[in-house]
């Protein structure tokens, strides 16, 4: 599975929208070093792209009510947006679970209204994005957390069961990420969570909890057989550069960030946000990793490069 973000259609959709806030592919090539191939999309009657993330009816009414192509109610061009996170598999109950923000988008600004957790059991049907009980957020039930607080789901896993989420603040050069978990049970109940507070401990509480280090609010996380680690790969905040962590555990002591390569600029200049590691394409128990970013090749235009890492025996 591979979800995009904002997505500019060439023609419009069948809603007439020329922009999307998400996208979505899916291939069965499961071998990444000769290339990866053999993508499929899900497309409308008009054969645009489709959303994986639905709409609530007010989003969808807003969206359609200020869209640029055909705009009712100005300012035009203002949008509600469901921007994709980390997608984990919840192997116990047959499904995934799919994090995500949803933005408040006028041209030019973003502003978090919070973020939260889809829940995918049926691979036909897609995503659905349930309400949660008791609300954290009264004018949104869907979200798990408030606009004030990071944004969880920059890279998730499972470990023993347990569902583990890291959250990195938005705003700003810093990326400071911070360490959730909960039962995927009890993936939709905030009084569920706890939060890594430090020194072994955990915390109900998000505002008592530590930073375990600085990365990306794209980026991913997983454990390297071949390192007998985890590692944490992600791109350097206004660079070129993708970097690498590791730690004995998810809570770390985490390592100094190394550059692990830099990318192939893009065209017009600019850097790369969105550098993520593929685990599932390891090979050698991860002796070879793989990570792909997306290069600008133009206005509104981009290609997707996959490059591979290679690690030494220490």
């Amino acid at each position: 599975m591979w979800v995009f973000g904002d997505t500019f259609l060439n023609h419009p959709n069948a809603q007439h929208r020329g922009l999307l806030s998400d996208s979505w592919s899916f291939t069965d090539d499961l071998n990444a070093q000769d290339g990866l191939a053999g993508f499929h999309e899900r497309l409308d009657s008009t054969g645009a792209p489709t959303m994986l993330y639905p709409e609530t009816p007010a989003e969808e009414s807003f969206n359609t009510d200020h869209d640029g192509n055909h705009c009712h109610v100005k300012p035009c061009g203002a949008r509600v947006a469901l921007w994709p996170a980390a997608m984990v598999a919840d192997p116990d109950r047959h499904r995934a679970l799919l994090f995500y923000g949803v933005i408040s988008a006028h041209p030019g600004e973003f502003h978090s209204i919070g973020s939260s957790v889809a829940i995918w059991e049926n691979f036909a049907d897609g995503p659905r994005r349930p309400a949660v009980d008791p609300p954290v957020v009264p004018d949104h039930p869907e979200l798990l957390f408030k606009q004030e607080e990071r944004p969880f789901g920059a890279a998730a896993l499972m470990k023993n069961r347990m569902l583990y989420a890291y959250g990195c603040e938005a705003p700003g050069l810093a990326k400071p990420c911070k360490l959730g978990r909960v039962s995927p049970a009890d993936v939709m109940d905030r009084r569920a969570w706890s939060f890594y507070a430090g020194n072994g401990n955990w915390t109900p509480q998000l505002s008592d909890s530590a930073v375990v280090f600085d990365g990306q609010d794209i980026m991913n996380v997983s454990y390297n057989d071949f390192l007998q680690e985890y590692v944490a790969i992600y791109s350097r905040v206004l660079s070129q550069n993708v970097m690498i962590r590791t730690a004995p555990g998810l809570e770390g002591p985490w390592s100094d960030e190394v550059r692990a390569f830099t990318v192939f600029p893009p065209k017009d200049g600019g850097n790369v946000y969105d550098a993520l590691a593929h685990p599932e394409y390891n090979v050698d128990g991860g002796r070879i990793m793989f990570v792909t970013y997306t290069r600008g090749t133009g206005p509104f235009a981009s290609e997707m490069r996959l490059v591979s890492i290679e690690f030494k025996p220490r």
